[in-house]
């Protein structure tokens, strides 16, 4: 479908654009600094018709009169201007009401000009680096590695609408003692076996804890692996990339599954050698630096931490905190801005290695930020797992893809087997993801795979199939071309969603410098609310029944065909809104459910 229209590109959201015209309006009249008046504006609740509200309690004291008054004084002052059409004294409150006619033709006019970039930001300089996922090669990638994926890739792809340059990284913890267990047991029993690459791999670490726990003598074996590593031993070495190489491809495997690109994986086996020595040796200069023969320590008391912050054994070889130091002193020379995405098990490690930081690169500390989450939890008994101590991704995309496989074939039993198979795929992966960042990050809460599931309520299918019936709506209008005027929208229900689509300029930037993905996800959520609302009171394709057209004149046939091509025109503009909200959660779309 072809929309012909002229319309000026405007660069920030009209909701912004209307706030500062209101705010430069009552800056005038009161006398008060712009951006002052702009941080008082309030959007009125529901069941106040005005778009905007000035409080004039805030002026109160100052001019010492009555707010009523206040607000009454200044409805005599302001005359309205650009989209603004009344301004009504309302009890202490200044009310604007904005002519949606006007507003409602240049709201559409600009998203279908925008499409698939409407609510994007402008090109920018700054770059932006975010750490996410980053699992322990020692396994397949489980449901708390999920949610740190889905917050983490969401950031990617709402910093990257937002303009900025935007680079993904996945740290790989490739020296550590679980890749040395793992490494004990396939040296004493080296098939690899049919499974995927990661499930081989956390086989041979189960089976090696075993093994320690079977016998003593184990420990000393698996000591020796470790310091032979550490000493550079290239057999060895050899071996710790052949465990963590096969399990990172199982987890690449697991990612790509569910639509997840990562641009980089950094090894922490490469911050060995003459990179470790010119930290330590940086190190030992700050007044924070404490050493007892070759163990080194930083004395983090000045920053009300009261632990050592231990980097080196007492034999001088290193320890992860020293190599994740090291990691992230070069994530901060590469990017304007890091952002690293952590579950909260880990904030007292963080504290320390942001104090550490600090003491090293106080200047660079200011843009590191770290975004906390907390694990979700699946209803007790829920899923099996092969393990019986953690559900695995692949197994819980295995049960959602399967029951979302029922929900298709019970609701959508005349579908051809591919379609079946890829809203199977949409719904499953999909439910899960919305799931995963629906609330705040810092948030907890228990989910079943069913309610992810649902067509209802606050979930991804019920957005998934409100975007397919939008879709549903044009395909069966016919038309390939579409001229309209949205003057013609009058109805609550059409302004309603029009102020809704409007908004989501203004969630991006939000969720962008909150660093708050569920932003997104709420609002995906209001606006298929606000559409469904629509649809159910306002008919698109049919504005009046056959009787009542035949009573009308030429003229009224010609007014309802404007009527038609607007509410088309919304619809489309909604369509293409939801597209771009859940696309910014890495969640797929589908034409038809």
């Amino acid at each position: 479908m072809i929309f012909i229209f002229s319309s000026k590109n405007i660069s920030m959201g009209f909701a912004e654009k209307l706030k500062k015209d209101a705010a430069e309006i009552v800056s005038k009249a009161a006398g008060l600094d712009e951006k002052e008046v702009l941080g008082f504006l309030e959007t009125p609740p529901e069941e106040i018709e005005a778009d905007l509200a000035f409080p004039c309690f805030v002026l109160a004291k100052n001019l010492k009169k009555d707010p009523k008054t206040i607000a009454k004084e200044l409805e005599v002052r302001i005359l309205p201007k650009g989209m603004v059409a009344e301004i009504k004294a309302e009890g202490p409150y200044l009310n604007f009401y904005f002519d949606w006619k006007k507003l409602s033709d240049r709201v559409l006019k600009n998203v279908l000009k925008e499409r698939e970039r409407y609510g994007s930001g402008k090109k920018r300089k700054e770059s932006v680096l975010i750490e996410h996922t980053s699992a322990n090669p020692d396994g397949p990638l489980h449901i708390g590695h999920f949610r740190n994926t889905v917050i983490g890739d969401s950031l990617a792809r709402i910093f990257l609408f937002s303009g900025y340059k935007v680079k993904t990284e996945f740290f790989c913890n490739d020296t550590g003692k679980q890749i040395g267990i793992a490494v004990m047991e396939y040296m004493r029993n080296p098939e690899k076996g049919k499974k995927k690459p990661d499930w081989w791999v956390l086989d041979l670490y189960v089976k090696g804890n075993q093994e320690l726990e079977k016998q003593t003598d184990k420990q000393k074996e698996l000591e020796k692996i470790m310091m032979g590593f550490e000493k550079g031993n290239k057999s060895i070495r050899k071996l710790y990339r052949l465990i963590s190489n096969s399990c990172l491809k199982g987890q690449k495997e697991t990612l790509k599954r569910i639509g997840v690109h990562i641009d980089e994986y950094v090894h922490e086996s490469s911050f060995f050698g003459k990179k470790m020595d010119s930290l330590i040796e940086k190190i030992k200069t700050l007044s924070d630096s404490r050493t007892e023969g070759k163990r080194i320590w930083l004395d983090l008391r000045s920053f009300g931490i009261e632990r050592e912050f231990t980097l080196t054994r007492s034999d001088g070889t290193t320890l992860y905190p020293l190599r994740d130091l090291a990691y992230h002193l070069e994530k901060l020379k590469k990017a304007d801005t890091n952002l690293n995405v952590i579950g909260t098990d880990q904030k007292f490690y963080f504290r320390q290695l942001i104090s550490a930081l600090k003491l090293l690169v106080p200047e660079k500390v200011k843009n590191y930020h770290v975004i906390f989450y907390e694990f979700l939890l699946l209803p007790e008994g829920s899923m099996s797992t092969r393990r019986g101590k953690f559900v695995s991704l692949d197994e819980l995309l295995d049960k959602a893809t399967e029951e979302a496989r029922k929900i298709v074939e019970k609701k959508m039993p005349d579908y051809s087997e591919a379609l079946k198979k890829r809203i199977s795929k949409a719904v499953g992966i999909g439910g899960l993801k919305y799931a995963m960042v629906k609330v705040s990050p810092e948030k907890t809460y228990s989910f079943g795979i069913g309610d992810v599931l649902k067509f209802e309520g606050n979930t991804a299918p019920y957005i998934q199939y409100t975007y397919a019936r939008a879709s549903s709506i044009m395909r069966k209008s016919g038309l390939k071309k579409l001229r309209f005027n949205g003057k013609f929208l009058e109805y609550p229900h059409e302004i309603r969603l029009v102020k809704k689509i409007m908004e989501f300029p203004e969630v991006v930037e939000s969720a962008c410098k909150d660093f708050r993905p569920h932003y997104i996800a709420n609002y995906a959520y209001q606006l298929a609310t606000v559409f469904n609302e629509f649809y159910q009171n306002i008919p698109v394709l049919k504005p009046v029944n056959k009787e009542l057209r035949k009573g009308l004149g030429e003229k009224g046939k010609k007014k309802l065909e404007q009527v038609k091509k607007a509410r088309l025109a919304l619809v489309e503009a909604a369509r293409i809104t939801i597209k771009n909200a859940l696309t910014l959660l890495g969640i797929d779309v589908l034409e038809k459910m």
